[in-house]
């Protein structure tokens, strides 16, 4: 009968097995601090304040506020209105690429009949996370046209579809994604100045709708709608593009411009199986 070799425990492969973190040559304590914090926050319920989180992980509080800093700038965090600190909420988290692929099928032919009815580029636009993004095009017909690209960033102070959506977020989520763009002026016409910036939102808010009055394009007009997913969300907006040139100088016609957009947006949230906005009367 062969006999049966004692084997010697291996030593762990991983020092910390064995020893404690600090220990550890490789070990962060920024990074420890770190994970320390956003647990603090996710499990707290409620924000705190940098006095507390100093408190908490034993940091002085500029080794805090740095590392506090780090997490926002990543929008693992965010702060409210008296600038505590809180776990990154609901709305921080990156939409679904299923979302996209069914928001997508369910603006296609509400976009197509649009484009065919004014003969003008149509957009449709999602919020992802931290920024708004252009999900699909139907390109004007025309030789001289407003375009658009699939992929591109749009600026949530200087575009309709960006305004629009910005404008139905909380305070919270408007200063992130304004923070994460940066206000850049493009021209004479674009808005920089947050004070002017929230009383532009509440006239989107109030009215119904977006413009893009040249703000990021010179000659170039845009009017923004939002894809309401309850009677406050809005994770989506479609627009209608033309150069300024081809803007209706009558009245009654930018009314019927902004009544059909309207319809597309409601008919877009009602395939997608949620409710529509409010009704709002366009002014």
């Amino acid at each position: 009968m062969p006999r049966t070799k004692q084997l010697k425990p291996r030593r762990a492969s991983h020092q910390h097995a064995e020893e404690s973190p600090e220990e550890n040559r490789y070990f962060s304590r920024a990074v420890a601090k770190a994970i320390q914090m956003l647990e603090l926050l996710s499990h707290s319920g409620a924000s705190m304040s940098l006095n507390d989180l100093s408190r908490e992980t034993q940091l002085t509080k500029s080794s805090a506020f740095r590392l506090l800093q780090t997490l926002e700038t990543l929008h693992y965090i965010r702060r409210d209105s008296s600038g505590h600190y809180l776990a990154a909420d609901q709305s921080s988290t990156p939409v679904s690429s299923q979302f996209i692929h069914t928001l997508m099928a369910a603006a296609r032919d509400p976009m197509r009949q649009l484009n065919m009815e004014f003969g003008e580029t149509v957009s449709l636009a999602v919020l992802i996370n931290n920024h708004i993004e252009v999900a699909h095009v139907v390109e004007s017909v025309n030789l001289i046209r407003m375009a658009n690209i699939v992929g591109r960033i749009l600026p949530p102070h200087a575009s309709s579809m960006g305004k629009v959506i910005t404008a139905w977020q909380h305070a919270d989520k408007r200063k992130q994604l304004l923070q994460s763009y940066g206000l850049t002026r493009y021209n004479e016409n674009t808005i920089v100045d947050e004070r002017t910036l929230e009383e532009e939102f509440a006239l989107i808010r109030s009215r119904g709708y977006s413009t893009d009055a040249e703000e990021s394009t010179p000659g170039g007009f845009c009017f923004g709608m939002g894809i309401f997913s309850a009677p406050d969300k809005v994770e989506a907006a479609i627009s209608l593009s033309m150069p300024k040139s081809r803007l209706p100088a009558d009245e009654m016609q930018r009314q019927r411009i902004l009544e059909l957009l309207r319809q597309t947006a409601n008919e877009v949230a009602q395939k997608l199986a949620k409710p529509g906005p409010p009704t709002t009367k366009v002014a």
